[in-house]
């Protein structure tokens, strides 16, 4: 089996990986802001933000199928709607789950918060995020997975460096 990089929207390799990677994330997130503020390398998260953080992380992707291949949107003008839509997905969670008093975050010691649910001071840290899972879904929806079976050719059995195929690409 080889990987192929190809550039497709249609991978379905892209979305698992980072819905994964976005609630480990989380901890990292907190751990670097806590040693910012308390100078302690602590983290923490709580089972919603699997679902939560992964969730946002699958819509976030569908935006940058749709603005960067559909629309044609460079990256300047795709991040603030990654920003926004954080912070609204955010906020709607926070509602939610304080009904059932499960919300695990309160930013209300904070400046520049909304109802203790999200607050201006994370703003450099969901733009890095919003950056990295962007780059991140360019490459990842890049790879392709085919296996190969080869035969040599009377040119060698290269197409552009890679192995030819001899059977349909998965």
């Amino acid at each position: 089996a080889s990987v192929r990089m190809t550039k497709s929207p249609k991978s379905p390799l892209g979305s698992i990986p980072i819905r994964a990677h976005a609630s480990r994330v989380s901890v990292a997130f907190t751990s670097v802001f806590n040693l910012v503020e308390n100078r302690s390398l602590t983290g923490h998260t709580s089972l919603w933000s699997f679902l939560m953080y992964g969730s946002c992380s699958f819509v976030v992707e569908k935006l940058y199928l749709r603005l960067h291949f559909k629309r044609g949107w460079g990256l300047w003008r795709r991040l603030p709607i990654y920003v926004c839509f954080i912070y609204t997905w955010e906020l709607c969670w926070g509602l939610g789950l304080r009904q059932f008093d499960a919300c695990s975050w309160d930013y209300s010691h904070y400046p520049h918060n909304f109802m203790g649910l999200i607050t201006l001071l994370y703003l450099p840290g969901w733009v890095c995020l919003s950056l990295y899972q962007d780059v991140l879904s360019n490459i990842l929806l890049g790879i392709r997975c085919a296996r190969e079976a080869l035969r040599p050719s009377a040119d060698g059995g290269d197409v552009n460096g890679w192995p030819r195929s001899c059977k349909k690409r998965l």
